[in-house]
């Protein structure tokens, strides 16, 4: 967005009453009501029952919708929309936004990685033999209970992805009858911007409007605050616990597990900065608390050994660019997904929240602080993810921008994704093929029963003639 503005771009943005630009070209509009956000939610409902979160998140997108379908501001927004060359959506829950998109150029901006059910609504159809749900990773290639158990959570995925609009759907047929499906909005994007690299998602096959800018947040070292510089500097290693600015929050996270995170952290040989949003600053002994640490900062300096992180997909990339280990404590599936391609890359170790003890947890630490393969693999992922010729926030600006001067770049779209999936596997033409195969067995085995009849009568008429 900035970078957008930098070049001289006139951008808005729907944003509440929190925040407040002071940059140039960029407009903040405030819808008159806040939408839902992380924190509103209880984090750890997702660990302890996946379910019920779901219920709970799709209920919060539709009273979300409700206020957005209902807000004078919105809805002059709404009918102006066709004055803008492209728009911006997130993707995550924030398919209210879409009727805005109907009939105008727009970019769909993943803040995960590749969704097979959203890549197929572009024509791109992910094949689960080999690509993952984005559940869950299995180790490359997947042997045949793997390949079952991801085609299972691809199906699942897919259920998820159209399950929590479907609230939003139904308010929009009250308001907007015209529209057309949510799903037949999504499937006329722009441009979708993934959050992939080759480096922890290997090769995948892609369109063209499906551009990769895993790393876009990364941005230069800057100084360190001075009482954390000085408490980093020295000969002695650092572990840096980072649980993320509004997914884990000091007011969410168990009490007995962030015991145990300081408990293990003030017994370890070791400095810890322990950084959870929300917490108030201090320090005891070795251990320095904070509630808002610079994370990039932090991993760019090179005492830090060790990331304990949730793995989200900001998180995760600053690591593997700064080439630090993790200890991953997943809180939602799709952190799940980022920590088990870290372990697949032998550049972490995965634990759950729910059997978290000291014990693991310190186990866990002194393996990877004493076995140096953790880090030399993670440098190798790190300098792979380095090796590109643009930044990943070079990449989307141009493909942004490239978007927006061809309305909406028509030619990179794929015409797959008018098919059905009778025509997309051709399944039409193969039940045709079987027909006429068919056919030309019958066919052959009457061919056969006549030749058999005419030489079985000459047969019988020579033996009477005999």
């Amino acid at each position: 967005m900035v970078d957008l503005a930098r070049r001289g771009h006139e951008v808005h943005m729907f944003c509440d009453s929190s925040y407040h630009f002071k940059i140039p070209n960029v407009t903040c509009i405030n819808p008159g009501f806040r939408l839902s956000a992380p924190e509103d939610f209880d984090t750890f409902d997702v660990v302890r029952n996946p379910l019920s979160f779901l219920k709970t998140f799709t209920n919060a997108a539709a009273n979300d919708a409700e206020k957005m379908f209902n807000s004078d501001i919105t809805m002059k927004i709404f009918k102006r929309r066709g004055e803008y060359d492209l728009i911006v959506i997130d993707h995550l829950g924030l398919s209210i936004f879409y009727p805005f998109a109907h009939g105008t150029p727009f970019a769909i901006f993943s803040t995960s990685a590749l969704l097979p059910c959203q890549s197929a609504s572009l024509g791109n159809v992910p094949n689960p033999a080999f690509v993952s749900s984005n559940f869950m990773e299995f180790k490359q290639p997947y042997g045949f209970f793997d390949r079952l158990k991801n085609i299972a959570l691809t199906v699942a995925q897919c259920y998820v992805h159209w399950a929590i609009p479907s609230q939003t759907e139904k308010l929009m047929n009250e308001r907007f009858p015209w529209l057309p499906s949510l799903k037949e909005i999504e499937r006329n994007a722009s441009l979708h911007l993934l959050t992939t690299s080759l480096a922890l998602d290997g090769p995948l096959s892609l369109l063209p409007n499906q551009v990769p800018i895993a790393g876009l947040v990364l941005k230069p070292p800057q100084p360190l605050p001075k009482d954390i510089l000085d408490f980093m500097s020295g000969n002695t290693s650092v572990i840096y616990i980072g649980l993320g600015v509004s997914f884990i929050r000091n007011d969410s996270i168990p009490r007995d597990k962030k015991d145990i995170l300081l408990s293990v952290s003030k017994k370890l040989p070791y400095k810890v900065i322990m950084n959870v949003h929300g917490q108030a600053s201090g320090r005891s002994g070795n251990v320095l608390l904070t509630g808002d640490a610079p994370q990039q900062d932090i991993l760019a300096h090179p005492n830090v050994k060790l990331f304990i992180s949730h793995c989200g997909l900001a998180g995760v990339y600053e690591t593997v660019y700064h080439g630090v280990p993790v200890i991953a404590l997943p809180a939602a599936p799709e952190h799940g997904a980022m920590a088990g391609k870290l372990v697949l890359a032998g550049a972490a170790i995965q634990l759950s929240w729910l059997t978290l003890t000291e014990e693991i947890l310190r186990d866990a630490v002194m393996e990877i602080m004493t076995n140096p393969s953790y880090g030399e693999n993670m440098a190798f992922v790190s300098r792979v993810f380095r090796d590109q010729e643009e930044t990943a926030l070079d990449r989307a600006v141009f493909w942004t921008e490239y978007a927006a001067r061809f309305r909406g770049a028509p030619h990179l779209k794929s015409p797959a994704r008018h098919l059905s999936w009778i025509e997309f596997i051709s399944l039409d033409f193969i039940l045709l093929a079987l027909i006429l195969c068919c056919c030309a067995f019958n066919v052959f085995l009457k061919a056969i029963r006549v030749l058999k009849t005419e030489c079985l009568g000459d047969k019988n008429e020579k033996e009477k003639v005999t």
